[in-house]
């Protein structure tokens, strides 16, 4: 029979020392936790005993975090409460402006064409200028594009609109995540890049939900509204909270703060020759191609097939969210204790997310989807922390925004291809060809990533 530590997971006393020096501010908690763990060993511990332990599991989760951390995290709270226009997009083409799925999937398309283009230039004005600029202009720019779409009414002003405001919104992403670098520690970075991910599925797990209800209720017009408006919010917030102190960005980037100790660091100053990298990037493109139908061609299943409302739908994507931001960060610091490799971890979530869309074919139950959503999120809360810190700290202060675009590109690829992909297989085939076609790409990249994590542990050797 298992002990009451084994059914919890609790971590074991050792654990703390493996990690090295405690800092002081957190030896009181640590000490109490180490204690209570102790104490716990045994069966006779109450249910209260049992939820102290999870508090200060969560205490400890979100310790030792900067405080731009924690601000960067509340800007991206305030922008992605706005996210509706995406999640619901095909909706509305097919079903408002009576596109075709063909139609619909050329138009999404653009959103990965313009995705390609601003991460890339983002990542290299953000090497070029600093990150603070462009994350700002991003956001103010792209609320403003949000908010000129509901004048649009043909295809190619609809591919042209897509193209410049997702390129110029995306542009966003390679500096966010060069802040994320440069304003957390090493110790911390993965951490630190769970808690802006809990801020944007906070954020996540509300906007599809009043999404659905608004585009029911007062009409889809109202989605790029709202959209606009809370990317605008976030800018101004931004330039609120974190003001552009450059002289302290230049001296913190000449120190060099990239080590991680279970993870090759790259010496080549180029991402693009890196070959590693590069490998690992495809294998997150065949993961990204089939994550991004969670707010493409799936909600249109969901309502084509499963004759969900979008009221409904909206819930069901919100689940992801929400599910989330409970568990994602204490799991990421229990697991960072375990000193685990991180390649094989982020193999596992990204054939569980394949696995997610394998399964939709065995069945027309209203049920299969919330099974589906439910692999989907566990697969991301196992992969997606550790795959974004993979690529940070391959990268050094001077090439981090080149880094974080290239690892951006993968999105943006996967974004070009995935509509047309599934476009055509849905108007030549059927949603249970499609799927299966999108499932089996995840389970390519999850072994291509169990492939470098051995290439690695051989070339460590020498």
């Amino acid at each position: 029979m298992k002990g009451a530590g084994q059914i919890f997971n609790l971590p074991r006393t050792d654990d703390f020392s493996r990690r090295g020096k405690v800092p002081s501010h957190l030896r009181a908690k640590v000490v109490s936790t180490v204690a209570f763990q102790n104490k716990i060993k045994n069966l006779s511990c109450t249910r209260f005993e049992q939820m102290q332990y999870i508090i200060n599991l969560y205490k400890l989760s979100f310790s030792d975090l900067s405080r731009s951390v924690w601000l960067l995290s509340i800007v991206m709270l305030i922008n992605r409460s706005g996210t509706m226009v995406i999640p619901f997009l095909g909706v509305f083409l097919t079903q408002e402006e009576g596109f075709s799925i063909v139609q619909t999937g050329y138009i999404m398309s653009f959103i990965g064409i313009g995705s390609v283009l601003g991460t890339y230039i983002g990542g290299r004005i953000t090497d070029a200028t600093g990150h603070y600029g462009v994350q700002f202009w991003s956001l103010m720019l792209s609320g403003i594009g949000f908010l000129f779409m509901p004048f649009v009414d043909s295809f190619w002003a609809w591919c042209a609109v897509i193209f410049v405001v997702i390129a110029i919104s995306d542009a966003f992403r390679p500096a966010n995540q060069a802040a994320i670098g440069f304003y957390s520690k090493p110790e911390n970075r993965t951490r630190s890049m769970s808690l802006v991910r809990l801020a944007i599925n906070l954020g996540f797990s509300a906007g599809p939900v009043v999404g659905g209800i608004v585009a029911v209720a007062f009409g889809y017009n109202w989605l790029f509204v709202l959209d606009g408006l809370t990317c605008i919010g976030a800018a101004l917030m931004f330039w609120y909270l974190l003001p552009n102190d450059k002289k302290i960005a230049r001296n913190k980037e000449t120190t060099n703060d990239t080590s991680m100790p279970d993870i090759a660091i790259s010496s080549v100053q180029s991402p693009y020759r890196d070959t590693y990298f590069i490998l690992f990037v495809i294998c997150n493109m065949c993961m990204a191609i089939a994550f991004v139908q969670f707010m493409m061609a799936l909600p249109i299943y969901f309502k084509e097939t499963l004759l969900l409302p979008e009221n409904w739908i909206g819930i069901l994507l919100g689940i992801n969210g929400f599910v989330i931001a409970i568990i994602e960060m204490p799991f990421v610091y229990e697991y960072e204790k375990r000193n685990y490799k991180k390649l094989p971890t982020i193999a596992l979530g990204t054939a569980l997310i394949g696995l997610c869309y394998l399964i939709l074919p065995t069945t027309d139950f209203v049920g299969i989807a919330v099974l589906s959503m439910m692999l989907l999120t566990i697969g991301e809360i196992i992969s997606f922390p550790f795959s974004a810190t993979y690529a940070l700290n391959r990268a050094v202060p001077e090439n981090r925004g080149a880094y974080m675009g290239l690892f951006g590109i993968s999105w943006s690829g996967a974004l070009i291809l995935s509509p047309l992909l599934t476009s055509w297989l849905i108007d030549n085939y059927d949603y249970n060809i499609t799927w299966l076609t999108i499932g089996t790409l995840p389970i390519i990249g999850s072994l291509g990533m169990y492939y470098l994590h051995r290439r690695e542990q051989v070339m460590s050797e020498f």
